[in-house]
């Protein structure tokens, strides 16, 4: 399989809140996948990381060459 997204060792805090810590997946070729967990457990967050918006306080995102990545914002900037 070819991967496309690689994210080893994430990390991200908000002050004395841990969203998550030390997680690693990879997103292949034909795959798909969806982000599942309550309110506040740091999806957003996460995606904010992958699409490049945001910096992980630790651990790395590799995309293949080519590849990018893009979703709707949970409170997106829209033009009135």
């Amino acid at each position: 399989m070819v991967p496309y997204l690689q994210a080893e060792n994430l990390s991200k805090r908000y002050g004395n809140l841990l969203l998550f810590e030390n997680i690693s997946f990879t997103v292949n070729k034909d795959q798909k996948i969806a982000l599942i967990a309550r309110n506040g457990a740091g999806k957003s967050s996460l995606l904010d990381l992958l699409a490049g918006k945001d910096t992980p306080d630790a651990g790395t995102i590799t995309r293949t060459n080519d590849v990018t990545f893009g979703y709707l914002e949970q409170i997106p900037l829209l033009n009135p």
